[in-house]
């Protein structure tokens, strides 16, 4: 028999690179704008810096490498270019589709990114009705992950307690998050995994793993 107490009540999920694969896109698009100040910056080193990380700390490591304040355009004109970018090339990450269709547990969508990008993310790759009325933005508590403000924020505001909250995370930031609110942890680590991920967190290859974590 099922153990009530180690039940799930709610599974939260990250975006980038959890359900879409946006975060290559994203990296290409780093690559290609930074490259009109001078810096040079390859989309795998975009990819490996800026995984999970905030935008804020993402435009401080380039003002950095640019060696002078960036203009006030900067933030905007690369948003631009990623919406084109995304809306061109974006998929699924393999299994997403089917997964969220099949799942028996209640689920959200917690994500770093901006609201209009998350949806814009799940508009183009069909999950967008999936998870209408149950998507949450760092922006909505202004505490990014690592902070588990974001996830606490999600769990409370769906009445669910934190101890019975999953979190389907591709992101070492992300994970720490979840760690921190105090919530089960799946790590999705398709490439190989992370090598500062912390001791007991659960790891699976592919999405269509996911359903065995969860009894």
């Amino acid at each position: 028999m099922k153990d009530s107490g180690n039940a799930i009540d709610l599974v939260i999920f990250d975006c980038d690179g959890t359900l879409v694969d946006s975060e290559v896109v994203a990296a290409q698009a780093w690559s290609d704008y930074v490259a009109r100040y001078g810096v040079d910056l390859t989309a795998q080193q975009a990819l490996t810096q800026f995984r999970g990380v905030s935008m804020t700390l993402c435009l401080a490591r380039i003002e950095e490498l640019h060696g002078k304040p960036l203009p006030a355009v900067f933030e905007q004109e690369l948003r631009e270019l990623m919406a084109d970018m995304l809306e061109q090339r974006l998929k699924p990450i393999s299994g997403a589709l089917e997964m969220v269709q099949a799942l028996a547990v209640p689920y959200a969508l917690a994500s770093n990114a901006p609201h209009h990008k998350i949806e814009l993310c799940l508009r183009v790759t069909g999950l967008l009705p999936y998870f209408a009325g149950r998507i949450f933005s760092a922006y909505d508590v202004q505490r990014w992950k690592p902070d588990p403000a974001l996830f606490l924020f999600a769990a409370k505001s769906l009445g669910v307690d934190p101890a019975r909250c999953a979190v389907v995370e591709d992101s070492l930031p992300g994970v720490q998050a979840g760690l921190a609110a105090g919530m089960k942890v799946i790590a999705l680590q398709e490439h190989g995994v992370h090598p500062e991920l912390p001791a007991g967190v659960q790891v699976i290859t592919q999405l269509a793993e996911l359903h065995s974590h969860l009894a």
